[in-house]
């Protein structure tokens, strides 16, 4: 995704260390959104609250039970665009193109029908069987067409795919529920690295924050939130930190 940066600091040790699922924070601290959202996420994984958790986050937290964390770094919101529109686009000539195929392939297999009966009959029990002559002719001409046909409907899966997730995280970051596709914007991503203490050892993990900025066919905000895109395991020491 082409990205670029907004105004925000390239990254920075968090000065609120959070002790505790309870979390309290020291007295002056402020609570930017990262923290916040954090903070929900870890009290809901310490309460089993499952629903809570998913509603904050596309991505299951992989460690264990979590004793304590701290944002340690905070890394620049970026902004690309709202794939939304563009993958519908991709979606219908997608759809475009395997129907074409797919009647392409219709009448090839019409006008050789007894041909391709013959094949059949040579390949059974011996797919790699080799054929000459006019009938080989009509076999690798069918196999392209059948090679180009799951091309297509394998190409059509795959943007069909990224468009459902695509409309999950949106739908996931509103906070109302409304109608995707017609909307359009950007997308704000940031990076952070978290250090947790678990069962006496310090991890550290990669978050990957999202927010939806959208407006509707009416150049009207839509309100949003910042969620939890991924989690990956960063590093992993022997004591805590």
């Amino acid at each position: 995704m082409d990205r670029k940066p907004l105004a925000a600091p390239s990254g920075f040790r968090a000065v609120c260390r959070v002790l505790g699922i309870a979390v309290a924070f020291t007295s002056g601290c402020s609570s930017p959104p990262e923290e916040t959202l954090l903070s929900q996420f870890f009290r809901a994984i310490a309460q089993e609250d499952r629903v809570t958790a998913a509603g904050m986050s596309m991505a299951a937290f992989p460690g264990g039970p979590v004793e304590s964390w701290e944002i340690v770094e905070v890394g620049p919101v970026t902004e690309g665009p709202y794939r939304v529109p563009e993958l519908r686009a991709e979606e219908t000539a997608a759809e475009a193109a395997r129907d074409e195929q797919f009647k392409v392939f219709y009448d090839f297999r019409q006008a050789n029908q007894e041909a391709l009966a013959a094949i059949t009959d040579r390949r059974d029990g011996n797919p790699d069987a080799a054929i000459g002559g006019r009938l080989g002719e009509v076999a690798d001409a069918w196999d392209a067409h059948s090679v180009e046909r799951r091309r297509l409907v394998s190409s059509l899966s795959e943007v069909q795919m990224a468009l459902e997730e695509e409309r999950r995280r949106a739908q996931r970051s509103l906070l109302r529920e409304a109608p995707v596709d017609y909307l359009a914007g950007n997308i704000s991503e940031q990076e952070l690295l978290v250090r947790t203490v678990e069962e006496g050892a310090g991890r550290e993990y990669r978050f990957v924050l999202i927010r939806y900025d959208l407006q509707n066919q009416h150049g009207a905000e839509v309100a949003s939130r910042w969620i939890i895109a991924a989690i990956e395991a960063a590093t992993e020491t022997t004591s805590p930190p």
